[in-house]
């Protein structure tokens, strides 16, 4: 018979891009500071995370990724950049509903969304045959995109300088606005936000996570945490994998805790084996 464990919070599916909301910093006006704007409360969307800021709540979230797109719109070629793991792809996915709205022609949203990812491989050989991948992914998107609409590339450091130079160059003649992540600046491309990581933003990502854990749970994690240096910190995606190990050898050491299959379950055989059926854990 198979039992199954309660859900582990840092599971796939909980920490990926799509469902974990990016969290905008409370960051007072900078004089000087060209790229913020001043909001109705009082503070401004700087072109970086400022660490140890404090959360915006909902309706600041939402009017900054507003303002944001808004910047895009003006700069028409705008690019992310921060560490591994520190928060651009989960920002574009929270830009995205606000992207659509923004570049919408004719009735129909005209936003095309690239993922670069890199090879598991790591020879010359394969990397060579990854750029080439992205270049010809990327001329493809861009060649069924009008004018006035939005190509989205998520990974732009994949692509050759040169590829990179030629792309840019092309947006700008075929009048089509860009957008990229980075994990460095780009020649002539304007940054609209720097990522990066800090112990208030860990919190609160963690917190959230752990709203419907157990009790148990949520004191290992805070353990475990409470030995790292989080002040050191910068990728938020390994982090999550790390703790999604320590939470699921505890959940199977102890086989109490097991209990039927259902929802938001990892389900594991009789022999403590995870079954296929789970497949983001």
């Amino acid at each position: 018979m198979n039992a199954a464990l309660p859900k582990n919070p840092f599971s796939t599916r909980y920490t990926r891009p799509e469902v974990v909301p990016f969290l905008w910093a409370v960051v007072p006006p900078v004089a000087g500071d060209t790229g913020s704007g001043a909001t109705q409360s009082g503070f401004a969307l700087s072109s970086r995370f400022d660490p140890g800021s404090p959360m915006l709540g909902t309706q600041g979230q939402v009017e900054s990724s507003q303002r944001l797109v808004a910047r895009l719109r003006m700069l028409r070629q705008g690019l992310i950049v921060g560490p591994h793991g520190s928060g651009k792809t989960t920002l574009i996915h929270s830009l995205l509903p606000h992207l659509k709205e923004a570049f919408e022609i004719d009735g129909c949203s005209q936003v095309h969304q690239l993922q670069l990812t890199m090879p598991l491989e790591s020879d010359l050989w394969a990397r060579f045959k990854h750029r080439r991948y992205a270049r010809d992914a990327v001329n493809e998107v861009l060649a069924g995109l009008p004018g006035g609409g939005l190509l989205v590339v998520d990974g732009i450091e994949q692509l050759c300088h040169r590829d990179q130079k030629k792309l840019i160059q092309k947006t700008q003649r075929q009048n089509i606005f860009l957008l990229a992540t980075s994990h460095q600046p780009v020649c002539k491309m304007g940054i609209l936000y720097q990522t990066a990581v800090d112990v208030m933003l860990i919190n609160s990502l963690v917190n959230g996570l752990l709203k419907d854990a157990s009790p148990q749970v949520v004191e290992i994690v805070a353990a475990e945490l409470e030995k790292r240096d989080l002040a050191r910190l910068t990728n938020v995606r390994d982090l999550w994998f790390e703790l999604y190990d320590i939470v699921q050898d505890y959940l199977l050491v102890d086989p109490v805790k097991l209990r039927d299959v259902g929802d938001g379950c990892s389900v594991i055989g009789c022999d403590g084996a995870q079954d296929a059926r789970d497949p983001c854990c």
